[in-house]
């Protein structure tokens, strides 16, 4: 008898003093406690995003992957990896080819549901931009229709920049550990010397709660 209440006192401790994960109820609105050695539930997902780029004015498609940990119900930490790619004609005789790939630690503050579902967040974090920038020269007597022998590759180069993120989110949760996010990202290049690589983040994504 003596033997069963120690083994019984024993198990409430560690269940007690061990970590609690907050997994999503099916409205996404509350949540319910359960013993985790992590601490929390992981967020994984995929994002497809339109990239405005000051440089050229334009928009690129960005395509990314990414993953948060909640330490609370309010409160997460992520890591991303985002890669886009463009090119433009910098004179009547230059292209430039740019690619970004970016590597982004991000906090998230998971603000109170609007409504059942349905819950916005803020976000702030640094990014590391690899930068590589290709130009080619244009040679005007090559015959027009050999698209491959117009240009001739002329410079390559590849720059490090770091960079802080700011930004907001709406999460809808569409399934029990499923959640489609619509986020607005501004990605500053701390470099003023660069600024004119700064871009602003339009993403759409799915995630699945682990």
């Amino acid at each position: 008898m003596k033997k069963s209440s120690l083994s019984i006192l024993l198990a409430t401790s560690c269940l007690a003093f061990a970590p609690h994960a907050f997994s999503q109820t099916e409205t996404g609105s509350t949540y319910k406690t359960a013993p985790s050695l992590l601490g929390g539930p992981i967020a994984l997902g995929v994002s497809l995003t339109s990239a405005d780029l000051d440089l050229t004015d334009d928009n690129v498609f960005a395509f990314g992957v990414f993953g948060d940990f909640f330490t609370a119900q309010n409160f997460s930490a992520g890591l991303s990896l985002d890669y886009w790619s463009d090119e433009f004609d910098s004179s009547v005789v230059q292209r430039v080819d740019i690619e970004n790939l970016i590597i982004g630690a991000n906090a998230k503050f998971h603000f109170t549901s609007l409504m059942a579902g349905l819950k916005p967040y803020a976000l702030v974090g640094l990014a590391a931009h690899r930068f590589q920038v290709s130009t080619a020269q244009r040679d005007l007597g090559a015959d027009s229709t050999e698209v491959l022998s117009e240009y001739d590759r002329d410079l390559q180069d590849v720059e490090g920049e770091l960079g802080a993120d700011f930004g907001a989110g709406l999460s809808y949760n569409v399934q029990t550990a499923m959640n489609v996010v619509g986020e607005l990202r501004y990605r500053r290049i701390l470099d003023r010397a660069m600024d004119d690589l700064d871009q602003m983040n339009y993403s759409l994504a799915l995630t699945y709660m682990m």
